[in-house]
């Protein structure tokens, strides 16, 4: 959330480069010359707060200050206000107020007095007295003694004059002659006077006067652009490449009123700083349009009901107005600047949105039913597309109709493709209730007598709703997710039980992909009940309320997968394959491996046959959990090690998901892509798919998700050798009795990347609580070897015991006997012997694991631990050179590869050999030398190089 600091922003300004110019202009007072600054921005583009900013500065240097505004719209006001406002609140100072920094030193500016009884006693009608031309010598001599007792003031400043006229735009007639007497002829000693401005809205006098001036060179003209984005972020304290302030910046563009208000209405509503930010923009759109007349008024509401574009025969429509009405209203508002034109023939629109939704916000509510609903006929008639139609239909209320539904549906199928999301949701939630109201008229007209209801009352399709919900998960729209799936259940609660699964099912598990695992069960539970004893139909919902929690990113309940063998003897072969992979998963993570491999087997020979149900249908068996069920299926062979099946399982789930448009599901299965990938040693495809996986992820509002993402990329870059460096954290005090490390995958990650890098004390704090940490659960049998594998590496590295870790490795290796498992035990031996100085068994450990775990990433790691310890074996042992003299220049070559980690296919590949033959060599090589094991002749080749 990015914070509105209305009070700061009141105070001060972000527009720096603006202020040096002022000031640089202001600069010449001092030398006794004259200046004239025209100050022009659109309202809320921080004039005034620049202005103020050029006074304090100005009274820094010791320069008299007088500040005038325009104070309202023109003609409402006394004769020369702006002026008699700036010079009376000096006057009415005393002497000893006078001496004070707010207006300089010793400025009492005795012609001050002088010059406010003149302004106060024209000479003839004001409005006589504001035109200019030829023959009006009286008046042009009057304008003449005001011009001279103004330098009479500048002169007896003794630093200068700094006169700011602000909202001039509003100034009377008079005040704008008297100004252009100053551009024409100016003071010829040290004053300077900003005229500030909104130009569109400035009467033409004051533009020709100002204009006039800047070819003679008098007047000096500023511009506010747009705020820069790095402007937006310092005005709200927030980082440039926050993309909540970048959005807001887009949106207000640029403007810092109406930048604050925007960010006021995303932020506490309690907040004060928020309260005063939507209140000043508020007052300030208040006063703007309290001129208005009725005709105008009542065109800029019709404006604001039609929406971002209007013209004039729309308003005239929905106003209504008479058509010259309506035009010469609209010719009004333009010239208040409160409309300006758009792209497009006669195209109308407001100057911002904010401006827009508080005149809409100002209509009464029932009027504004009515003229959304003269709306929708008006651009009905003209042909307008179901997207500018339907915002019509949503709030005309009570006036809608159940036909209305065909607008509502043809604009949702629209918006999804174009991305807008939230307005489809909103059709499709008013589609629903017009579905019901129809339900419930045609219901009282079956009961009355007379000819039946003709209206189409049927239900909505799930074609039409089911995409807008997905497509709602994928954005992490909750609180949208949440009310839409409220409409979809009500407007469905009069089907029976049967017919209603096939709505609550893919409703409950999208829920589910979002988070939200107790909601999804609360929609499974009542249809369970509802469909006790109906067979394969309550298998299904039992099956995939199980998978909600995986869904979730929670394991289910032991008990309730159980129940599932007694549920689904007689389902059909989606929910059967579905139930064993549950119960393969299951089993995985509460040790009973032998059981999980039964289960994932005839789950996997199951899923693999399986043809599910085309996109769109809804069978008994819910095809919408296929992907899910291919999904639990991979997590559970990843975490047995079998890397090959989950890759092709997740990446299956994943063009199914893609198929039936599940993108609630990408987020999870590219993780768990990415983390399969990972595993199996293919570092750069999974750092490619992690970087979707993030993407995903973060629209979706996962952040768990982007964590566990994150973690295997800082592992995978590790892994490839970027190990940016790290503080260390203190060593955690482990050794306490009864403290337990922790289990996380996401610490497992990021405690690899760190031993990578070489950081063992960092990887002992992720792994390990501090000693009055709270207690955290052991690790899962499945996981537990790999924990105290990585322990074991950490307490090497930091000159700790490495045995009992690899002791306990070593135990629950021999429980679960997975060859994974019982490869991370040898790691764990191997990193125990090294740490005492056993480089030559540390090697035979290392090689040996890395015949277990193979081309892994575990498994490279063993090969390249295997070849470190080697070397530091080698060092310590004498040369051996002398014992490869026996050998032929051929077995020479093949022992040279085999010492290298080479396999024997890859070594006869190398010689352009068969594999047969190279068997012989190694044979006749093992006899000559002695040894009987790859690990001893490559330890061998190493001492003799």
């Amino acid at each position: 959330m990015v914070t509105a600091l209305a009070p700061r922003y009141a105070r001060t300004t972000v527009r720096r480069s603006e202020l040096r110019t002022l000031t640089e202009l202001v600069g010449p007072a001092a030398a006794g010359r004259a200046a004239t600054v025209e100050l022009t921005g659109d309202p809320g583009s921080g004039k005034t707060a620049l202005l103020a900013a050029l006074a304090a500065e100005a009274r820094r240097a010791g320069r008299v200050v007088l500040r005038g505004l325009g104070g309202g719209t023109a003609g409402q006001q006394a004769p020369f206000w702006p002026f008699v406002e700036a010079l009376g609140t000096l006057d009415g100072l005393g002497p000893a107020q006078r001496d004070t920094p707010a207006y300089g030193a010793g400025t009492a500016l005795p012609p001050a007095a002088g010059l406010l009884r003149r302004l106060a006693q024209p000479p003839e009608d004001p409005d006589t007295l504001a035109e200019s031309g030829g023959g009006l010598t009286r008046g042009c001599q009057y304008f003449a003694e005001l011009r001279r007792l103004l330098a009479d003031c500048a002169a007896a400043a003794p630093h200068g004059l700094l006169l700011v006229l602000d909202d001039f735009h509003w100034a009377d007639p008079c005040s704008v002659r008297l100004l252009e007497t100053l551009i024409r002829r100016p003071v010829g000693t040290g004053l300077v006077t900003v005229v500030a401005h909104r130009p569109r809205q400035a009467p033409v006098g004051l533009r020709l006067a100002v204009r006039h001036g800047v070819e003679l060179g008098t007047v000096d003209e500023i511009g506010l652009a747009p705020l820069t984005l790095d402007q937006s972020a310092e005005l709200l304290g927030a980082a440039p490449d926050t993309p909540a302030l970048r959005r807001l910046h887009t949106r207000s563009g640029g403007n810092p009123l109406y930048l604050t208000a925007l960010a006021a209405a995303d932020g506490d509503p309690d907040d004060l700083a928020h309260l005063d930010a939507r209140r000043d923009l508020e007052t300030r759109l208040l006063a703007e349009c309290a001129p208005l007349t009725d005709d105008e008024r009542l065109a800029a509401q019709a404006a604001a009901v039609l929406g971002d574009t209007f013209d004039v025969e729309a308003v005239a429509a929905v106003a209504p107005l008479r058509h010259g009405v309506a035009c010469r209203t609209l010719g009004a508002l333009r010239h208040r600047d409160l409309i300006r034109s758009a792209p497009g023939h006669g195209a109308l629109t407001f100057r911002h949105a904010l401006l827009r939704d508080f005149l809409y916000a100002e209509t009464d509510a029932c009027w504004r039913a009515a003229a959304h609903r003269r709306a929708l006929d008006h651009l009905a008639e003209r042909g307008a597309p179901p997207l500018d139609l339907a915002p019509h239909v949503v709030r005309s209320g009570t006036l809608a109709t159940p036909e209305d539904r065909a607008v509502l549906t043809a604009a949702v199928k629209e918006a999804l493709p174009a991305g807008r999301t939230a307005p489809a949701a909103q059709w499709t939630a008013s589609a629903l209730r017009l579905q019901r109201a129809a339900l419930e008229q045609s219901g009282r007209r079956a009961t009355a007598p007379g000819p039946a209801a003709t209206a189409d009352t049927g239900p909505l399709g799930r074609e039409l709703w089911l995409p807008v919900v997905r497509a709602l998960a994928a954005e992490g729209d909750l609180p949208r997710l949440r009310a839409l799936v409220r409409e979809i259940l009500a407007a469905h609660t009069r089907l029976p039980a049967a017919e209603r699964a096939a709505v609550v099912a893919p409703l409950a598990l999208i829920l589910a992909a979002c988070g939200l695992a107790e909601e999804a069960q609360a929609l499974f539970t009542p249809l369970l009940a509802a469909l006790r004893g109906t067979g394969p139909q309550e298998a299904a919902l039992h099956v995939q309320s199980q998978l909600a929690w995986v869904l979730a990113g929670q394991l289910p309940p032991r008990a309730e997968v159980e129940v599932l063998a007694r549920h689904t003897a007689d389902a059909g072969p989606l929910t059967a394959g579905g139930a064993l992979a549950l119960r393969g998963l299951s089993s995985v993570f509460t040790g009973d491996l032998c059981a999980a491999e039964g289960n994932l087997d005839a789950s996997a020979h199951i899923l693999d046959g399986l043809d599910p149900e085309p996109p769109g249908g809804a069978g008994a068996e819910g095809p919408d959990a296929f992907a899910g069920y291919l999904l639990v299926l991979a997590c559970a062979e990843s975490a047995m090690g079998w890397y090959g099946p989950a890759q092709a399982h997740v990446e299956r789930a994943l063009a199914e998901a893609r198929l039936r448009g599940d993108a609630q599901l990408l987020p999870t299965l590219l993780n768990v892509l990415a983390y399969v990938e990972y595993q199996a040693g293919r570092m750069s495809d999974a750092l490619e798919t992690a970087r979707e996986a993030r993407a995903t992820a973060l629209a979706a509002g996962r952040d768990h998700l982007v964590t566990l993402v994150d973690a295997i990329t800082a592992a995978a870059w590790a892994w490839l050798g970027d190990t940016a460096p790290r503080r260390a954290p203190g060593r955690p005090e482990w050794t306490a009795a009864g403290v337990v490390p922790r289990a996380s995958v996401i610490a497992l990650l990021h405690a690899e990347a760190a031993l990578a890098a070489g950081d063992g004390a960092r990887a002992l704090a992720l792994l390990m609580p501090a000693r009055d940490a709270r207690r955290v659960p052991e690790p899962t049998p499945i996981l537990a070897a790999r924990v105290y594998e990585l322990l074991a590496a950490a307490c090497a590295a930091t000159g700790a015991d490495a045995d009992e870790w690899a002791e306990r490795a070593a135990a629950v290796a021999a429980t679960v006997n997975v060859a994974e498992q019982r490869g991370h035990a040898l790691l764990a031996r191997g990193h125990a012997l090294l740490a005492r100085s056993l480089p030559d068994q540390a090697a035979r450990c290392y090689d040996e694991a890395y015949g277990l775990l193979g081309e892994t990433a575990a498994g490279m790691r063993a090969r390249d631990l295997a070849h470190t310890a080697l070397l530091a074996a080698c060092a310590a042992a004498p040369s051996d050179a002398d014992a490869l003299a026996g050998l032929t220049l051929r077995e020479r070559e093949v022992a040279e590869l085999a010492g290298q980690g080479l396999k024997t296919r890859d070594i006869a590949e190398r010689l352009v050999v068969s594999p047969r033959t190279v068997d012989v060599h190694l044979t006749r090589i093992y006899s000559k030398l002695g040894v009987n094991t790859r690990a001893a002749l490559a330890r061998l080749m190493a001492r003799a190089a």
